[in-house]
């Protein structure tokens, strides 16, 4: 092992150099250390995920590159080697277990134990996972845990915690949004450009997707808008004799941003200042993660749960989907 955690540490201060952001997740055995790692790779969570002693791997969030480190309680605990990586990492995830207050506590003495080893530079996000679960443990009751409440009162660190269930997604992006924009620098993602709905449509302007993130934004029919914008992208190639669309239409207090690719066109609302290259680049994100679920059975419409693996996909969208109530309408 101490042979490949070498190999890591040289990987990592090659990341370094090339300033790509690092990130170690951390936690019990059977915390969900390795559902992270999935759930920002694809989207989703398999009930199979297999666990892992250590893992070292690149993934991409929002317009961010991280390099994720995974490693057991044992290798954290005990092996110099990532001791020495962890004095150098960018971010910390802890990942705690939260299905029972037996577990709870194991997860904050193992916690406390590597807390004097990470530099106070380094911003740490709490993970209270399976909050799903019916007999987890309250947050509040989690928050009042003592060796957590001294590490809140270190005023000079970054300290955040969040309850999520990485299994169904519930919260996590929302959390992980926090640390990548600590580590990154940047605008938290959901800052950026706030969406209003999405419209997918089909040749000839008929809808084959319609979400509404926003429950103050009145529906339209989809059905109607599909056509009005069909038309109107006809009429303008007519006139201008051109291939191109329409990119942004401003109506009120929102703006759509119309794309096509493929066969295919989107239709996002978003606020009418937002800026339009960040929502055409969403668009985009949506458009290609919609096709490539539709590529994988072209004969088949998207039932609901697909939809929303789709869309987690993309992390903006991701952390509106955690703030938004569970709806049982189809589209």
């Amino acid at each position: 092992m101490s042979g490949y955690l070498s190999f890591i540490r040289d990987k990592l201060m090659a990341s370094q150099e090339e300033k790509i952001p690092q990130c170690a997740i951390l936690g019990l055995e059977g915390s969900g250390k390795s559902s992270v790692i999935s759930r920002l790779l694809y989207g989703t969570v398999s009930d199979d995920q297999p666990m892992q002693q250590t893992c070292f791997i690149n993934v991409s969030y929002g317009k961010s590159t991280i390099t994720i480190l995974e490693a057991d309680e044992e290798t954290s605990r005990e092996s110099p080697y990532f001791q020495d990586i962890l004095g150098k990492i960018d971010g910390i995830v802890f990942v705690i277990d939260s299905q029972s207050l037996r577990h709870v506590e194991a997860s904050f003495e193992y916690i406390f134990s590597l807390f004097d080893k990470i530099p106070q530079t380094t911003s740490i996000l709490f993970l209270a996972n399976k909050t799903d679960l019916p007999d987890s443990v309250p947050f509040p009751d989690l928050l009042q845990d003592p060796a957590f409440q001294v590490i809140m009162d270190d005023i000079n660190r970054s300290v955040s915690i969040y309850p999520v269930s990485i299994k169904t997604g519930e919260n996590f992006y929302t959390a992980f949004d926090w640390v990548i924009s600590r580590m990154t620098g940047r605008t938290p993602l959901r800052e950026e450009v706030t969406p209003k709905r999405v419209i997918i449509l089909q040749e000839g302007g008929v809808p084959a997707f319609d979400h509404t993130f926003d429950a103050s934004v009145e529906e339209h029919d989809s059905t109607l808008l599909g056509g009005l914008i069909s038309a109107l992208n006809i009429m303008a190639s007519t006139i201008f004799e051109s291939e191109s669309v329409m990119d942004v239409v401003k109506l009120g207090g929102m703006k759509m941003v119309i794309r096509k690719m493929g066969g295919w066109s989107i239709v996002l609302f978003v606020d009418r200042d937002d800026s339009e290259s960040k929502a055409q680049s969403l668009a985009e994100e949506i458009l290609n993660a919609f096709q490539e679920e539709k590529e994988r059975d072209p004969s088949k419409d998207l039932p609901k749960q697909i939809k929303y693996e789709f869309l987690t996909k993309i992390p903006e969208i991701a952390i509106l989907l955690d703030q938004q109530p569970e709806r049982d309408d189809e589209y």
